[in-house]
């Protein structure tokens, strides 16, 4: 951490500078607790702990408020918020996802409270990545603020490149294949035994391989309202192309349909030259696992089809904190909310956390922008669109393996033309409706 980021008072209590809290010496919410539920983040618990201790601490010391933080295990939050939205137990304040369905099932008294307000307090809609906006704000309100952030990038071998002769990242579809195919060695049945490109298919899924692709020709899931999806485009058929092509026409990527195919274990093996969206902790995974390794991979941003201006390097997430209206502490969890999402503590949790930020301003902070690995991550991020859309049904329409979007790009890889697997997509669609 920088010690430009924090000052330390008298006490050595992590004093964060920065944001607009109430002064230390005004506190008319001295003596409210407020309760505060996170997802777990990192590989180490204390880590994540211990920051959230700074934090809290930090900010009781400044307004008085005493905030008791529960985290909350990836397998029960879903439910644990949908119950919180119905009626059921809930906190304060959380961190939250899926952000349309949760308003969506909100009534007057239970659920996701509108928070407007904190969006202008703390700068408009221009403060975050225009997924945050897109994950946050339902039907033109906000229902939360948007802090943690998460794009893919390349993740290349150096040594195989010197050895290649390339010099530099691809920076189009053309210039990826050139490269892969200087990178893949086959035997004489022409069976890859090094490939030179893996698609990042967690668990044998393509869908958000393709959904970058889609962004990188200039194409979109759905039209700007969220009304209807535009998958008869030729710029979805053209990502499809390519999503298969590389594997079945190029022969520089292995299909990797089989969900125990994992392109990062294959990269870390030296079985493959580069992997096509890789997440940041990606850095990580291949320290811990494979420190042989440290100082011979690096990543770039992703290629885009072109070149063209209209074109993404790729998608984004994001995940937004919200206040539930059952709150009985409404002002001093808005506080909270302002003070746990302000730039100072959401570079400081990115750092602690390894996790990138929806925060325009964080993304451009040094940190980012001048790390030899997150740097690639920030370019993408300011250069991305939305992957998850703001649908109730959005959790079936993409759900792995039968969902109507990963099956389409399962297909479309296994052979079925990309006109009869995207009419069987949007039929599915229809029938699940959004």
């Amino acid at each position: 951490m920088k010690k430009s980021l924090i000052a330390l008072g008298m006490t050595g209590t992590m004093i964060l500078a920065g944001t607009s809290m109430v002064m230390a010496e005004d506190k008319p919410y001295d003596g409210t607790n407020l309760v505060f539920w996170m997802q777990a983040y990192g590989s180490d618990p204390s880590i994540q702990r211990a920051a959230l201790d700074k934090v809290t601490a930090d900010f009781q010391e400044q307004t008085g408020i005493s905030v008791e933080y529960n985290i909350v295990d990836w397998g029960s939050a879903s439910q644990k918020l949908t119950l919180a939205c119905t009626g059921g137990e809930a906190p304060d304040v959380a961190d939250i996802f899926f952000t349309k369905s949760l308003a969506t099932m909100s009534s007057d008294e239970y659920g996701l409270m509108e928070l407007n307000d904190l969006v202008e307090e703390m700068g408009g809609e221009d403060t975050w990545i225009t997924a945050g906006k897109d994950e946050a704000c339902v039907d033109g309100d906000w229902y939360g603020i948007p802090w943690r952030a998460d794009t893919r990038v390349l993740l290349y071998n150096t040594e195989d490149f010197e050895n290649a002769g390339i010099t530099e990242a691809p920076t189009t579809w053309d210039e990826l294949v050139e490269d892969a195919q200087k990178l893949t060695v086959t035997d004489e049945d022409g069976n890859i035994t090094h490939a030179g490109l893996a698609w990042y298919s967690d668990m044998g899924r393509y869908d958000q391989t393709w959904f970058s692709m889609l962004a990188q020709c200039g194409g979109t899931l759905m039209n700007d309202e969220f009304t209807e999806f535009t998958l008869d485009t030729e710029q979805s058929k053209q990502a499809l192309a390519f999503l298969s092509d590389c594997i079945n026409t190029y022969n520089i990527c292995s299909n990797s349909l089989d969900a125990s195919y994992d392109a990062v274990t294959e990269f870390m093996s030296g079985n493959v030259s580069m992997v096509f969206g890789v997440t940041g902790e990606t850095k990580n995974n291949i320290l811990q696992n494979a420190p042989q390794m440290e100082g011979k991979f690096a990543s770039a941003p992703l290629p885009t089809a072109t070149g063209a201006e209209n074109e993404k390097n790729g998608i984004s997430f994001s995940a937004p904190i919200g206040i539930f209206k059952t709150t009985e502490n409404a002002d001093a969890a808005k506080e909270w909310v302002k003070y746990f999402c302000s730039e100072d503590v959401q570079l400081y949790m990115s750092q602690e956390l390894g996790l990138l930020n929806s925060n325009c301003a964080v993304m451009e902070n040094s940190y980012f922008t001048e790390d030899d690995w997150l740097k690639a991550f920030s370019t993408t991020i300011a250069n991305s669109q939305s992957g998850d859309m703001p649908l109730t049904t959005w959790s079936q329409i993409d759900a792995w393996p039968d969902g109507p979007i990963p099956s389409m790009c399962a297909n479309v890889v296994n052979g079925t033309d990309a006109d009869t697997a995207i009419a069987e997509c949007l039929s599915q669609i229809e029938a699940i409706g959004f």
